[in-house]
């Protein structure tokens, strides 16, 4: 009686439990996703309820005047187009020369894995600064040239231990052993037999590397000046700035109705510009969502 007692107690407090984990999970999802959902609700409704604070959970008088006005924007194409390069091709760059590194580290027998692995280390704390970088790209004649953004911090050190421990997770060794007795080199080895059973953390560190392409802001308004390899960022920067200079020209002009038009159209304009920003790598991140939860679980088992 007194078992069946505790079995019914426990299993109670496991019910209560998973209850209130549910109640959590779904307030923690309300609070992180509704921002976004304000800020998409809020693109498309009039900007006079928007700046009132009328707006809450649906839009109102729906209207895409903003995105029309963004799209009239002449370099927004082109920013798209060359962050899209970035992303792209940054990102599987990026995520090969990980590999590359990543592999020897996670071999016992590499006699510097320590001495390397010490000094990556070092460089996550303890960076030269940001004007010897600028003087060495400077030097190199990489600035304003679209590969800057694809050579300078070409691999992020958090990145290459998560694919170490990933490589050091799936029996690197016994299956190193093998493929050796049967005459296969380390080359061989590492592009026939690892990378094709490696698929979700080559998946997963591409998505970071291209997220990270993506959303990088300041080292492009640092090393790039010419419009032309001028990510998406810059731009809409940039298109924002010209809102704002224009609602301030109106203002100084003390034309009240051209000034009341401009503001609505830059509040408009500014909602608009975010979800341009971030909804294609929300596409990506959600297509993409399987490989990348599997790579991040099964590379932070082993270290």
């Amino acid at each position: 009686m007194s078992v069946t007692g505790r079995k019914i107690r426990s299993s109670r407090e496991d019910m209560v439990f998973e209850i209130v984990t549910k109640i959590l999970l779904i307030i923690a999802c309300l609070i992180v996703l509704y921002p976004l959902y304000f800020i998409i609700i809020a693109s498309i409704s009039n900007p006079d309820y928007v700046i009132s604070g009328k707006l809450s959970l649906f839009p109102v008088d729906v209207t895409f005047s903003g995105y029309r006005k963004i799209f009239k924007f002449k370099n927004l194409m082109n920013g798209y187009k060359n962050s899209f390069f970035y992303a792209i091709v940054g990102g599987a760059v990026s995520a090969a020369l990980t590999l590359f590194a990543a592999y020897p580290l996670s071999k016992n027998d590499f006699s510097g894995r320590k001495p390397f692995t010490i000094f990556l280390l070092i460089t996550m704390f303890f960076q030269g600064g940001m004007i010897p970088l600028y003087i060495v790209v400077n030097k190199l004649g990489l600035r304003n040239t679209p590969y800057v953004l694809l050579i300078v911090n070409g691999i992020q050190v958090w990145n290459l231990l998560v694919t170490r421990s990933y490589f050091k997770t799936n029996h690197i060794e016994s299956l190193s052993e093998a493929a050796e007795i049967d005459g296969c080199s380390h080359f061989g080895y590492f592009f026939k037999i690892l990378l094709p059973i490696s698929k979700p953390i080559i998946i997963t560190m591409v998505l970071f590397y291209a997220v990270w392409q993506w959303n990088d802001f300041f080292r492009a308004m640092i090393y790039l000046d010419k419009p032309d390899y001028q990510p998406l960022q810059i731009v809409l920067k940039e298109l924002l700035a010209t809102a704002q200079i224009s609602s301030a020209i109106y203002d100084l002009m003390e034309n009240q109705e051209a000034l009341t038009e401009m503001l609505r159209a830059a509040e408009q304009m500014k909602y608009g510009v975010i979800v341009m920003a971030t909804l294609p790598m929300m596409i990506v991140y959600l297509i993409m969502q399987e490989y990348f939860i599997q790579g991040i679980t099964m590379g932070s088992v082993k270290g």
